[in-house]
């Protein structure tokens, strides 16, 4: 058993799609009016809207159980029900309003629960670690209900996939193609790059160090370790032996460069450059657990493997786009602001 949870904001949405009658049967609900799917929504949404203090910008938890195929004979309603009460109960999702619906839309059984993070009691459940939590839940129960663990995603059925679940199994199976013919972190970019999928590293500028990448196509982008645990950035780096390009090992050394002006930072698109990329539009995942766009305000910005590739060469000549106008200036910063204090009046002292 798989458990996804997300926080929503709009309950009507949640539900209208979780109890779609063409798709699914409710088999479980607690404290809300089940006239129709407005109804149930509204009395939800009701209850969030009466916190007492600041109202949450997600009330709504929507998680789903999926099941593997072999458990389908043993998958009654009452022992699906029975699973999904008990998973909340651990999950610390208690003294609230839900409804469980289960799907049969796809050939694995699964099921969809939406719970009000706000109790009856006005008080907000806690979202403290909660994906980390589900993943120890869902093992445990597993195990308890004698149930099948999944096989992994090269048993997902890619054409039943829509959305940004296809592009994420997109670009899965993009980088599990590659990853046999790459040595270094330079093959595996511009292999993916043939293949319409960017990479770009989150780097912080204040000690250059690395602290994670991102996987962008179709102007979708996924962390690495949320396309899979084994794509995260750490563990890739490790595959490589921290190499960058062939027999070149990164190894940042800030104080030698300079930093330039928040706003001569540039960015552009292409993988082989060495411009420092800032946070672009592209569209993020709804749960936000995808990484590629850096706060506001932030040290983190994300930069090309030609970024990583320059600094390691010649970090103290490492370049950033200029939104002025010509200067010619090809050896870095600061030379044309030395030719010009040459010529600027000096003050008579006194």
């Amino acid at each position: 058993m798989i458990g996804d949870l997300k926080k929503r904001a709009s309950f009507a949405r949640v539900v209208n799609y979780v109890n779609n009658p063409k798709k699914a049967r409710l088999i479980d609900s607690k404290d809300v009016r089940l006239d129709d799917n407005a109804t149930i929504a509204r009395s939800m949404q009701g209850q969030a809207d009466d916190k007492p203090g600041r109202k949450l910008k997600n009330p709504v938890y929507h998680i789903s159980l999926d099941f593997a195929h072999e458990d389908t004979p043993k998958l009654t309603d009452d022992l699906m029900v029975e699973i999904a009460r008990e998973y909340m109960r651990r999950m610390g999702i208690t003294n609230t309003q839900y409804i469980v619906c289960r799907h049969t839309d796809r050939e694995h059984q699964h099921l969809h629960i939406v719970a009000n993070r706000v109790d009856n009691d006005g008080n907000t459940i806690s979202d403290s670690n909660d994906n980390v939590r589900n993943v120890k839940v869902c093992k445990a129960l597993t195990r308890e209900y004698r149930l099948h663990f999944s096989k992994g995603k090269m048993n997902v059925k890619r054409d039943r996939l829509r959305g940004k679940d296809k592009v994420k199994y997109q670009i899965y199976d993009a980088i599990k193609a590659a990853l046999p013919h790459c040595n270094c972190w330079s093959d595996l970019c511009d292999m993916l790059a043939k293949q319409g999928v960017g990479v770009h590293f989150k780097l912080d500028r204040r000690n250059g160090n690395i602290v994670g990448m991102s996987f962008t196509k179709n102007e979708i982008s996924f962390s690495g370790s949320r396309i899979d645990r084994s794509m995260s950035f750490y563990k890739l780096n490790r595959l490589f032996g921290s190499q960058i390009a062939e027999g070149m090992e990164w190894k940042p050394r800030v104080q030698e460069q300079t930093q330039p002006p928040q706003q001569d930072m540039g960015f552009h698109n292409n993988t082989a450059d060495t411009f420092i990329r800032e946070p672009s539009p592209a569209k993020a995942e709804a749960d936000g657990n995808v990484s590629g766009s850096a706060e506001s305000g932030s040290n983190i910005v994300q930069v090309t493997i030609g970024t990583l590739m320059e600094l390691c060469v010649q970090p103290h000549q490492a370049k950033v786009s200029s939104s002025g106008g010509g200067g010619g200036n090809e050896s870095g910063w600061g030379d044309n602001d030395n030719e010009k204090d040459k010529h600027k009046p000096r003050r008579r002292k006194r």
